[in-house]
């Protein structure tokens, strides 16, 4: 004879099974350090501002508590930060120009160069796990003589590519190549319309996977009389995750995709998955070739 189960007793495994679920879904607290030095040109969201913080901090921390996304927030221009314990933090955010190991060029006292062995503790981190974003700026950052193998900057290498001139600023169209994994993209179909500079790229990592591509047909400007190639990508670096995006050159433009710059912190956290399947050669095939001069 079979048993049914009473009401109560149907609403009690309901309820249980529920709490199990919305247990599983839980997000851990989450802790990132932002670093915003500029040794080259500083950009508006990385200048420091009278309270010590900056406008990359404060969008994203707005941003993260009107979404309760638990993360906070921890903000630094002193790259002497990454001599010390860097363990307590899950993903390090740059927003950073110039030479990172350069002394000199720095826009206030606060401001300071990361050390060689602070840099190679920080690549260390990642690998073993932690996430890295950069943004806009974040290649047109370099770690002076110290090189791969290959003669590639090490934090070129890290990154994924290295910036290498822009034109005016103007509407520009991305084409979104990753759209299921990242909220901010889904909602916003195949392409994106949008104003900011432009960032030129070259020095491409092959093993990145391109998210959005810059599309250069109707840009105005020699550094864009070329084939169309990444603006924004992942890739895995050992155990860590990996993220650029060249969007935010100013506050105003930051703000506009607060929510994608949101979507990559969280996905270098591994709050999500995406695909990181090296795409580079498929969907920007010309990414390499460079303007004639």
């Amino acid at each position: 004879m079979k048993q049914r189960l009473s009401f109560p007793l149907i609403v009690l495994v309901a309820f249980l099974g529920l709490c199990t679920f919305l247990s599983a879904q839980e997000v851990k607290q989450a802790k990132i350090l932002i670093f915003t030095r500029s040794q080259g040109f500083e950009h508006e969201p990385a200048k420091l501002l009278d309270d010590g913080t900056t406008g990359t901090g404060r969008l994203l921390k707005s941003y993260f508590t009107d979404k309760n996304k638990k993360i906070d927030i921890v903000e630094t221009q002193d790259g002497g930060v990454f001599d010390g314990d860097i363990s307590q933090y899950d993903a390090f955010v740059f927003y950073t120009s110039g030479n990172l190991l350069d002394a000199r060029g720095s826009k206030n006292d606060k401001a300071k160069p990361l050390t060689e062995a602070g840099f190679r503790k920080l690549v260390a981190a990642i690998q073993a796990g932690k996430g890295f974003l950069g943004i806009h700026a974040a290649t047109d950052s370099h770690v002076g003589n110290l090189k791969d193998e290959n003669g590639t900057d090490l934090y070129t290498k890290l990154i994924g590519a290295r910036f290498t001139s822009h034109g005016a600023q103007q509407d520009a169209t991305l084409t979104i190549v990753e759209p299921a994994a990242f909220p901010a993209l889904k909602a916003a179909g195949k392409q994106i319309r949008t104003r900011d500079e432009w960032y030129a790229m070259n020095q491409f990592a092959k093993d990145m996977h391109v998210v959005l591509i810059q599309e250069t047909e109707g840009m105005t400007g020699k550094d864009y009389e070329r084939p169309p190639f990444p603006a924004s990508w992942l890739r895995k670096e050992s155990a860590g995750r990996v993220a650029y995006t060249s969007l935010g050159h100013d506050n105003r433009y930051f703000a506009q995709h607060i929510q994608l710059m949101g979507d990559f912190v969280e996905w270098t956290l591994g709050r999500f998955d995406a695909d990181t399947t090296p795409n580079i050669e498929k969907v920007t095939p010309g990414a390499f070739t460079m303007p004639q001069k």
